[in-house]
């Protein structure tokens, strides 16, 4: 799996746990717990507010996040 993807324009960036590589308006897949935990999908904002996107729904695959980022980013395009 690739360490960044784009969608819409958007930037998906895959990362080992931590979202504070982001830069503002990108989204992260974070491993959890080196992917053993699950992963987690989150967005980092104007402010540098980072903001978890699945509620706590962790995905046992990078792919299956992902493909809920892309989800995400088509319902916020105009």
């Amino acid at each position: 799996m690739q360490r960044y993807h784009s969608h819409l324009g958007r930037d998906i960036v895959l990362t080992g746990g931590s979202a504070r590589d982001l830069t503002p308006g990108q989204f992260g897949l974070l491993a959890i717990d080196g992917g053993a935990g699950g992963w987690a999908v989150v967005h980092k904002g104007p402010s540098g507010d980072v903001v978890e996107l699945n509620n706590e729904m962790y995905f046992e695959t990078p792919e299956e996040a992902l493909a809920f980022a892309k989800e995400l980013i088509e319902m916020l395009a105009p």
